[in-house]
This record gives structure tokens, sequence and C-alpha cells, in this order.
């Protein structure tokens, strides 16, 4: 990146900040070969960071399993210590216990949103994946969530995501953004215009509004209030023109 223009920064509409950071963080690593290691980034976060990166440094993402979503970044040559640990706690009784619950056991200890990754509230048990650092604290404090006792341990348990989807076929006009967000929601293409301009839309875990971006296959949508989807690509064509689709909703 240009030392002395912040033209680049164009490119990450309503990122922008957070482009700036990384970009600093690399050339840091770039002067020092000092390593860097990220707390947890959301999606959007990591392709912030994969963009900015480029092929600039040697980059490589771990949420503590195979499909996690948060996850934390690791800028180095030779280092592979994501140094978290995964914390896991039975559950008992009857009382029915929700993702947000645990997060907000957590938020209620103090805890900050970067140094927990993904949350997997299980039949009898909940697996939360933290920083290092707090890991002890976590286990030692958070003994509630909501009416329920709870204790947390380390775990080296593995972790199977089960990711269900959905298949559906349509026929489109046209494989536009405002498009594909109308047959995911089954919305008229105004409302999902609107939806769109309204920054309600992420494409591969970036925020667009730009109604008539084309996707590639296997984009990842996701649309606030209407859930996330795969975009698979064209099918096939009819005879008149219209064009089969195949999206995958995620149950």
């Amino acid at each position: 990146m240009e030392k002395n223009s912040k033209d680049w920064l164009i490119h990450y509409k309503g990122n922008e900040v957070l482009a700036e950071r990384f970009d600093d963080q690399i050339n840091a690593h770039l002067r020092t070969q000092r390593t860097i290691l990220t707390p947890f980034l959301d999606e959007t976060q990591q392709e912030v960071l994969k963009r900015v990166a480029g092929n600039r440094v040697s980059l490589s993402f771990w949420g503590g399993y195979e499909g996690a979503e948060r996850k934390r970044a690791l800028i180095s040559e030779y280092e592979d210590d994501f140094d978290l640990v995964q914390l896991k706690a039975k559950l008992h009784g009857f009382e029915k216990i929700s993702h947000s619950d645990c997060m907000g056991a957590l938020y209620n200890l103090g805890c900050r949103n970067d140094h927990f990754g993904d949350i997997l509230v299980q039949e009898d048990a909940v697996v939360v994946f933290v920083c290092r650092s707090i890991a002890s604290f976590v286990m030692q404090n958070c003994t509630k969530i909501r009416r329920s006792s709870v204790a947390f341990i380390e775990s080296d348990e593995p972790v199977i995501r089960d990711v269900q989807l959905k298949k559906i076929s349509k026929i489109l006009s046209s494989t536009q953004l405002d498009a594909l967000v109308s047959a995911c929601t089954h919305l008229s293409r105004d409302k999902a215009q609107q939806l769109i301009r309204s920054k309600n839309v992420k494409v591969n875990h970036v925020c667009l509004d730009e109604t008539s971006f084309l996707c590639h296959n296997d984009s990842i949508l996701s649309i606030r209030g209407y859930g996330r989807f795969i975009y698979k690509g064209v099918v096939k064509e009819t005879k008149n023109g219209k064009k089969v689709v195949e999206i995958q909703a995620y149950k």
C-alpha cells in the first residue's frame, strides 16, 4: 500500500478504519518480522484482512475446529500457535439454554467480544472457544448460565458442526444481486433493492449496496432478518432465455 496515500481505502467502504488498522499491522510485520496474532475476528473482519494482506504476508486462520465462523488470524512465516482454548461445560436439568444466553453470561463477566470465538450449544453441553489469556478466568467465574449451574473445563474432544442446507431452485431473468436476494427472501425486486441499499445484505461477509452486483458461484449471501444462503450458480437456461439457478439455504 502507498504510505502517503489512502486512496486504496475506497475499496473498503464501511470498513476503512478496520482495513487501515490491518494494513498498519501488516506493514509492522514486514518491517520487524514480528509475529502478529489477532483477537477473534468475525467473518467480515476475516474477509477484510484477507483482501488487505493479499500475497504480501503468510496469513492463516483458526477458530478451534473445522468450519468455525469466528477465528483468530496469524501473520507469521513460522509460528502456528493460535493460543486459544476449547472450554466445555455439561448441561443438567431441563432449562433450555441458547447461544444468546451463553454470550450474555460471558459479557456479564466483562469478557470482550473479540476474546471468545464460536459458542456451540449441544444437547447436553456448551462448548466455547476463548483466548488462552481468559480461559482460567472463565473457568473460575462462569458458573451459571441463566438459572443453570455450569462448570467449564478444558476439552480436546473433536468438534463437528452439523450444517444443514436446503436446496432451492429458482427461475430468474437475471443473476444480479437484487434478483438473488428477491429469490431468497420471496420479496419483490424493489424491496430486495431496498434491503441492499439499506446495508442489510452481505456477499462473502462484506456488506454491499450495489444492486446490480454479479455474484460468483458459491458466494455466501447473508441477509439480515432472512438468514444465510449459498448461491451455487446457473444450472441451465430455459428456451426463453431465463436462468435456472440453485440456491442453498442454511436451516
